[in-house]
């Protein structure tokens, strides 16, 4: 079912997104995200870190260059270039965004086509955003290909804190499909810079819980 849903769906903050998702940088606005993740089973370990660095750059008003290292979706390392363009698809709250990424993944050349959605709103106190980004990473010699799809629910909170809700499903060649909850609370530190507090927990496919720590600075 995970396999299925995930291929078929084959993240934005407000109205200028975190990590943009369907909504593209502003042009010379760049945005770069970092986080490391501590995660196990069992309060006394054995325990497992994974960090990720996350840069994005507005090349136009409609063309956003990026570049994520850190790991996949089987948890080996990556360094993966992507550029993405929205869709031409006309809608005033609706937005679709195609991405093209290319890079390696354990030492392997890897192609990893994206395709995001991303859906603004308001609220009482603020605003919000709901999120479907989703990827595809080929790996061109063994052909492998693992797929992952994240779905976001997002609220700012007045002008310093956003709450996000993000559901994360995967499905990696020769490992169990998973699906993990990983809600965090992002707080402004200063005029362009935030500090991310979250954790994940493992539903199906993965049973670990994790804390995570990152922050994000637009320049």
């Amino acid at each position: 079912m995970i396999r299925a849903f995930a291929c078929l769906l084959v993240a934005c903050l407000a109205a200028s997104p975190a990590l943009a998702g369907a909504w593209p940088r502003t042009k010379g606005e760049v945005f770069l995200a970092a986080a490391t993740r501590v995660v196990a089973a069992r309060a006394e370990g054995p325990y497992s870190i994974y960090s990720n660095a996350y840069l994005e750059y507005g090349l136009g008003d409609r063309l956003t260059l990026g570049l994520d290292i850190g790991h996949g979706i089987s948890g080996a390392t990556k360094t993966i270039a992507f550029v993405q363009h929205p869709l031409p698809i006309r809608s005033d709250r609706h937005r679709f965004a195609a991405q093209i990424g290319v890079g390696q993944i354990s030492g392997e050349v890897t192609l990893r086509p994206g395709f995001s959605y991303g859906f603004g709103f308001g609220h009482a106190s603020g605003t919000g955003w709901f999120a479907i980004d989703s990827v595809a990473e080929i790996r061109l010699a063994s052909g492998r290909t693992d797929y992952k799809s994240d779905i976001t629910l997002g609220m700012s909170h007045g002008s310093r804190m956003k709450s996000i809700l993000q559901v994360q499903t995967g499905l990696s060649h020769g490992d169990p499909s998973f699906i993990r909850l990983a809600p965090s609370l992002v707080i402004r530190t200063g005029a362009r810079t935030h500090l991310e507090l979250g954790m994940t927990r493992g539903l199906v496919g993965d049973h670990r819980t994790g804390l995570k720590l990152g922050f994000w600075r637009a320049f």
